[in-house]
């Protein structure tokens, strides 16, 4: 058993770190690293990006930027919304200049125009179904269960080692009766010695 309780304590050491790593990743690794960390919530850019991926961005300027490169854009339509999808095509010049974005699933090519000036963020790294894993663990009932889980079953293997039986003392026993009797050792040892005083010189 204890055999199994090192290993279960290894385990859930384990997949704690790689949670919290995760979360740190996401939540507090934009904002001292240049780039950033979305989750795909929409299947627009299957299956190159499937829905539920968690995305990297890094820095890039408009100029930089070609037919082809995936982009991350604030929608049109709704300011809280970012939108991942690939540069289709490039139009205008000078500060006129702007995208034409399309997702991969997307039949056609967005109604919208994304100016192409300044700089933006261009995808460089994705990881599909990490984002779905991520977003629950940002979840309250997440970080309520990664508190409680790991200790319930730390006191359970706890328990169930108080709980084995403990060896019995008969090698203690044993020894004890091993050693020499205390009193007789020290008789021997204050044991006077006897002289014959009729052979001492005069």
């Amino acid at each position: 058993m204890g055999r199994i309780k090192t290993i279960g304590e290894w385990l859930l050491l384990g997949l704690a770190t790689i949670l919290v790593l995760g979360l740190l990743f996401v939540d507090v690794g934009p904002r001292v690293f240049p780039y950033e960390a979305l989750i795909v919530r929409s299947g627009s850019m299957t299956p190159t990006i499937p829905t539920g991926s968690l995305v990297l961005y890094k820095k890039a300027k408009a100029s930089q930027l070609k037919v082809g490169d995936v982009i991350v854009f604030t929608s049109p339509n709704d300011p809280n919304e970012k939108i991942t999808h690939r540069i289709y095509a490039i139009q205008g010049s000078g500060t006129s200049r702007y995208f034409e974005t399309k997702g991969d699933a997307n039949p056609v090519p967005d109604a919208w125009r994304v100016p192409a000036t300044g700089s933006g963020w261009e995808e460089f790294w994705h990881a599909p179904g990490i984002g779905y894993a991520l977003s629950w663990l940002q979840s309250s009932t997440a970080r309520i269960l990664l508190i409680s889980i790991p200790a319930v079953v730390l006191g359970i293997l706890m328990l169930w080692d108080l709980r084995k039986p403990r060896p019995r003392g008969r090698h203690a026993r044993g020894a004890r009766r091993a050693l020499p009797d205390a009193s007789s050792t020290a008789a021997t040892m204050i044991e006077p010695t006897v002289v014959d005083s009729s052979r001492m010189p005069v």
